[in-house]
């Protein structure tokens, strides 16, 4: 057997969400908050003022605005902050644990024996989140070490510490459509994001209201609305690899996917992290880092970080490329060998590089004579959005 993809137990050291690129892209030039963050790092100011003064994504006067698709991803994106802002009203910052019970438990309802069967539970949590739209989920014993340890978003929360008393993760796994994400960097690959987001938002909102409603504590963590770190989380149950872009590469749909969490102090069954075979086929395939127009992907070896063998992604170029271009780029995602169909044919393929590394070369190689070595898609115009003339699903 292959080793743990990340150590295991901890203890790992927390992140600060007020560091992270989309907290501080949060923050306004002259506010109280700008003020305060960068005087405790001002190593960071004069990059992210410069990204500040670019254009929003999917704004009017983008290098790929068009005016259907931006306007898909702003309402999509709207309704993913109405369900950041409901995990929010839920929040009680004078409970123990810093959370609030979400939804009264109905007297006459029976109560979730949160200490019952861990087996069963998991079982019965992993059918209602495929019911909810997932097309995988996992659950592990919730690592303090992937919970922030302090508030950067939403803004009126900024600095908060955080002091969660939560035991398990149940990690909730969406996929983009490839049609959509082919086309990256051009808008209609923002667009799927948006819509997956959504769709995740929901799902794991809805699967936190259950557990409440059965008189257990849980709290969903949706886009711009997080308390914990879904990648490592995913890892840990079972779901993946980290990849060298820095995003979770699934078991079977590759880097095309978006994530959601719901943290219960319900005791669940959890899964086991298991080597896929990922980490060693990214040592010696740099298609992401060779396409990034950003160049914020290393090409070289991985770096020791927090206790795990990482590339250490450049997120700030990384952003202030999807602010240059208005759109979300996603090149690193469609150019990923593991970004194929769950095909007999590729699921052979994921099959040896998650068994042995001897044929490693060779399937980079052939992914290079079937798909070619130059970004997919360039020099071909992005298909139309849902709506639009000749549009496919």
């Amino acid at each position: 057997m292959r080793p743990r993809p990340l150590p295991a137990p901890g203890p790992f050291a927390r992140v600060d969400e007020r560091d992270t690129i989309f907290s501080r892209a949060r923050l306004r030039i002259g506010s109280a908050l700008h003020r305060s963050y960068y005087g405790r790092r001002p190593d960071l100011q004069h990059a992210d003022d410069r990204t500040r003064q670019l254009r929003q994504l999917a704004t009017p006067g983008g290098q790929r605005f068009r005016p259907l698709d931006a306007a898909l991803i702003q309402a999509c994106f709207e309704a993913s902050d109405l369900v950041a802002e409901a995990v929010g009203r839920d929040e009680d910052p004078s409970g123990a644990d810093g959370l609030g019970p979400g939804v009264d438990h109905p007297a006459d309802w029976p109560t979730l024996d949160a200490d019952g069967d861990p087996g069963v539970l998991a079982a019965s949590l992993k059918v209602a989140a495929r019911f909810l739209g997932a097309a995988d989920v996992g659950i592990a014993d919730l690592e303090p070490g992937f919970v922030y340890s302090h508030r950067g978003r939403p803004l009126e929360r900024h600095g908060e510490s955080i002091d969660m008393g939560h035991r398990s993760a149940i990690v909730l796994v969406f996929p983009m459509r490839e049609p959509w994400v082919g086309t990256s960097p051009e808008l209609p690959a923002t667009a799927e994001t948006a819509r997956v987001y959504q769709q995740t938002g929901a799902a794991c909102f809805a699967l936190a209201r259950t557990l409440q409603r059965l008189g257990v504590g849980a709290r969903a963590h949706v886009d711009s609305n997080y308390l914990v770190m879904c990648p490592p989380l995913a890892v840990d149950a079972g779901l993946g690899e980290l990849g060298r872009n820095g995003l979770l590469v699934h078991r079977t749909l590759g880097p095309g996917v978006r994530l959601g969490v719901v943290t219960t102090d319900a005791v669940i069954q959890p899964d086991s992290a298991e080597c896929h075979g990922v980490a060693d086929f990214c040592r010696i395939c740099a298609k992401c880092a060779e396409h990034c127009p950003a160049g914020a992907i290393p090409t070289g070896a991985p770096s020791r970080m927090r206790g795990a063998d990482k590339w250490p992604l450049q997120a700030e170029r990384c952003y202030h490329y999807w602010r240059s271009q208005g759109s979300d780029c996603g090149v690193c995602v469609r150019t990923c060998p593991f970004a194929k169909p769950d095909t007999p044919m590729h699921r052979c393929v994921r099959e040896t590089i998650r068994r042995t590394t001897i044929l490693n070369r060779l399937i980079l190689l052939m992914d290079d004579v079937v798909y070619g070595h130059r970004t997919r898609g360039d020099g071909f115009p992005a298909p139309p959005i849902a709506g639009e003339a000749g549009s496919t699903p």
